[in-house]
């Protein structure tokens, strides 16, 4: 992990992002001059499930994982959070502790504010509040969703419908047709997600590829067939 001295350009490009555009000038004067920015290696912990919750991160460049394992180690949840957005939302206001462990997929560049801050400024502020109850709302939504997606007895229907949630959370689109994930996801992340073996998505997204529906290499995917994984959540 690397501390980097404060970029004044680059927070005052933060201002006008939605997370922050609510805040009135002082109050933001106030968390920028209390926000660091700090860049971590691949593979580097940002902070493990149970840590006290004294950080709120705002990922600027790169790819985080959020992980939390049940007391049998055998269920893992498992989300992303992807650059230009602000996390952890899960215990906001609420809890002393992280619930999830969060990981550096690739290497990252983020801010990081002290929650107490944070939350105190957000409290103060109708508007600002208003903009976290919807983004929450939101969350919850997409989390009803996923579950949705997944209690479905066929395990072909779980990977597909786990692999257009990915294709909507973390792809670009490279044209109208076509969709590509610019971070890398390993089968065994598939796998956790859908709650299938690793042998089942890997036979899985090989007949996806001979269908033209997908490539996958260096794990790495790109999307082709889009009305296709769509059709799986309609």
């Amino acid at each position: 992990m690397t501390i980097i001295q404060k970029k004044m350009t680059n927070l005052y490009e933060l201002r006008y992002r939605p997370v922050f555009s609510e805040f009135t000038d002082s109050e933001f004067n106030h968390l920028r001059k209390n926000m660091y920015l700090r860049k971590y290696k691949k593979g580097q912990v940002l902070f493990d499930e149970g840590d006290i919750r004294d950080k709120i991160f705002y990922l600027v460049n790169g790819l985080v994982r959020l992980e939390r394992y049940d007391e049998s180690a055998s269920y893992t949840y498992t989300d992303y959070v992807k650059k230009e957005t602000l996390f952890p939302y899960g215990g906001l206001f609420s809890d002393d502790a992280y619930h999830y462990s969060a990981y550096a997929v690739t290497n990252i560049e983020l801010y990081y504010m002290p929650t107490g801050l944070f939350e105190s400024l957000i409290a103060d502020n109708p508007k600002q509040m208003m903009y976290f109850y919807h983004k929450l709302s939101k969350i919850l939504e997409n989390h009803e969703t996923r579950v949705q997606y997944m209690v479905v007895s066929s395990a072909t229907n779980r990977i597909i419908k786990a692999l257009n949630y990915l294709m909507k959370e973390l792809g670009d689109y490279t044209n109208p047709t076509m969709v590509n994930i610019p971070y890398p996801i390993t089968i065994n992340e598939i796998a956790n997600i859908s709650g299938c073996s690793r042998e089942t998505v890997g036979n899985t997204i090989k007949k996806l590829k001979e269908m033209n529906k997908l490539e996958y290499e260096h794990k790495l995917f790109i999307f082709k067939d889009l009305v296709y994984f769509n059709s799986y959540t309609e």
